[in-house]
């Protein structure tokens, strides 16, 4: 078998992945905590109200953007557990057939 034949993980990358996605997924939660803290600076009535309006809209736009992260990490960590079963499963039938050849 050469090294092209090989499936190769990057379970660092994956770990990483997982991580980042769970950074999102909170960022992505916390930022309603904040409309409040902008409302005084947008001013003029006819500006606070298309800021709502931008607001209402990015809430939607972020609601959708969540739950696709959250796919996302879910993918990632079955992906992640699939690949650490197959490694063990994979460990342990080629112990059995070394130790069944009588250690050759």
């Amino acid at each position: 078998m050469g090294e092209h034949d090989r499936l190769v993980v990057d379970y660092k990358l994956l770990e990483s992945s997982k991580t980042n996605l769970r950074d999102i997924k909170r960022a992505l939660k916390g930022i309603d905590k904040h409309r409040s803290d902008i409302h005084d600076i947008w001013g003029h009535e006819s500006i606070s109200g298309k800021m709502n309006e931008f607001v209402s809209n990015w809430d939607n736009y972020r609601r959708e953007l969540l739950e696709n992260v959250e796919d996302l990490g879910k993918q990632v960590e079955t992906s992640l557990k699939s690949f650490e079963k197959l490694d063990l499963d994979l460990k342990k039938a080629s112990e059995k057939k070394h130790s069944q050849n009588g250690g050759n």
